[in-house]
């Protein structure tokens, strides 16, 4: 090492990128104009630092450095050759052996591969060796550089190819494993050829929603490494995985196989969505009157809203709403989307009912029970209430007893407001009034004086059926004939009980009018 490179390597010690070139030439003013031959030596630990800081910089690089032959020999077969460019001839090159590019396939395809190339041919510092150092050696690849040496001191062995280069001699091989290089002088050294990992692989999208696992399919190699994972792999079946708990964003992924200088690398990037945040804001459904409404508001963009997997909005409004339970999807960034249950609530809502029960005692009286809700709440504090007979307002009272004049269809309507808001509810009531005369009480002490239970209608019955029961629901008489009366007697001779009884009597008049009646008939033995 003359005197100008050793002071030039020590102003590189301290370098861990290119130096600036003011450093060469603070150096070099001191020393007379070189030779190119000069020149060269003394640039040498310049490029050698240059070359360096550019492949930690990007692999593409040195993807660049092989020959055309050596990428043909490696290259899978459906990466296009056009993107490969052209090796560099003789350069000295000091990473190592462990880059790695990605490629997808074919634009029709749905799947994306991403595979190693490159890695073995390229000419590494392990894969020069100076013709004194030579000895028995393993080589990542199929291809050896002997610097130093003339072709014509290099006997040719089997299975290896020969070619003469600037610096030496290059050295191909046929086939992975070990073979023999003799020298003329009659030396030799074993070189191993080991086939470097071919690693590929593949998914499905590189764009997934938040919160969503990526599916990795392996291949080439059942070594493979995760490297520096800060999301989970699990590991499903063959050369299958599953991660999950990636960031939202750009993550970087990288897959290792092998070892050593044969090792691959797969590095390939994924991007997942941002978590959207949006809110639902709903208008109550007025009165009944399917005015409803949804609005969902985001400050992220939106492709779309879906109401019930159905109904579908660009701007995120929905009008025109039943009250009810609605999930909401929202869809944005790639296809993703994100759901929410909502309610849209009744406001004002009357839903307005009654139930109306005959009396026992008048056949014309009627009770009619009000049981209108108002917001699906029992609380009808601030509702007005009209009741009305065929069209006349009886009363304006919560519920209603009302006895009608006569036979016929009435139709009994209640009126329920609240507001602006106004709600209806009718039912047509069919009022029979018979001629049964009934007696509420009958003394069947054998004085001769309303012994039995009698009952007399005036006029012509299709049929008839009277049956009498005690207060706990047993049957103590029957008959269906209006002329068969009851004595009191229970199971043939035995007397009946002081007390009431209750009577339940269906027929059919002569016009085919059905008659029914229920009452009370007291008892009494004094």
């Amino acid at each position: 090492m003359n005197e100008f490179d050793k002071i030039f390597k020590q102003k590189l010690e301290g370098y861990t990128e290119t130096p600036p070139p003011e450093v060469f030439e603070n150096v070099s003013k001191h020393f007379p104009k070189r030779t190119a031959a000069e020149f060269l030596s003394a640039y040498k630990y310049h490029l050698i630092a240059t070359v360096a800081a550019i492949g930690v910089a990007t692999a593409v690089i040195i993807a660049f450095l092989p020959s055309n032959e050596a990428i043909n020999n490696v290259v899978p077969e459906n990466l296009n050759p056009e993107n490969i460019t052209p090796d560099a001839t003789d350069t000295n090159v000091s990473e190592p052996m462990s880059y790695t590019e990605s490629s997808s396939t074919d634009a029709n395809s749905t799947e994306l591969t991403f595979v190693t190339k490159g890695s073995a041919p390229i000419p590494q510092s392990e894969n020069r060796i100076d013709a004194l150092n030579l000895n028995d050696t393993t080589i990542c690849g199929n291809e050896l550089w002997i610097e130093g040496i003339d072709i014509a001191k290099v006997k040719a062995s089997e299975g290896l190819v020969l070619a003469k280069v600037a610096s030496g001699v290059k050295i191909n091989s046929k086939t992975y494993g070990v073979h023999t290089l003799s020298l003329s002088d009659g030396s030799s050294a074993k070189i191993t050829f080991v086939e470097p990992e071919r690693l590929v692989a593949s998914v499905a999208k590189a764009d997934l929603c938040y919160g969503e696992k990526l599916l990795v399919n392996t291949s080439g190699s059942s070594s493979v490494k995760w490297n520096d994972t800060y999301y989970s792999v699990v590991k499903l079946n063959g050369g299958r995985y599953e991660l999950s708990g990636l960031n939202a964003g750009k993550n970087s992924i990288v897959i290792m196989a092998g070892e050593g200088s044969c090792a691959s690398k797969v590095i390939f990037d994924v991007n997942v969505a941002e978590k959207i945040n949006f809110t639902v804001c709903t208008k109550p459904n007025y009165c009944s009157g399917k005015n409803g409404e949804l609005t969902i508001k985001s400050g992220s963009k939106i492709n779309f809203c879906r109401l019930n997997g159905s109904e579908i909005s660009r701007n995120g409004t929905f009008t025109g709403l039943n009250a009810g339970v609605y999930v909401v999807e929202v869809n944005y960034a790639n296809s993703c989307a994100a759901y929410d249950t909502v309610l849209v609530a009744d406001k004002s809502n009357l839903n307005t009912y009654f139930e109306s029960t005959k009396n026992a005692f008048s056949e014309r009286a009627y009770t009619f029970r009000n049981y209108t809700r108002l917001d699906d709440s029992g609380n009808t504090q601030n509702v007005d209430f009209e009741w009305l007979v065929n069209g006349v307002v009886i009363t304006t009272d919560y519920n209603l007893d009302y006895e009608f004049p006569s036979n016929g269809k009435y139709e009994v309507e209640l009126v329920a407001r609240t507001g602006d808001c106004e709600s209806r509810y009718s039912e047509t009531i069919n009022v029979m009034y018979s001629d049964f005369k009934i007696p509420n009480v009958f003394t069947p002490n054998g004085d001769g004086i309303g012994d039995e239970f009698t009952i007399i209608y005036d006029g012509t019955l299709l049929d008839y059926d009277l049956s009498i029961y005690t207060k706990s629901g047993q049957l103590v008489f029957h008959s269906q004939q209006i002329d068969n009366y009851w004595n009191g007697k229970v199971s043939g001779n035995n007397d009946a009980s002081e007390g009431v009884y209750f009577y339940v009597i269906t027929a059919t008049g002569e016009n085919n009018e059905k008659l029914n009646q229920k009452g009370t008939v007291q008892l009494i033995r004094r």
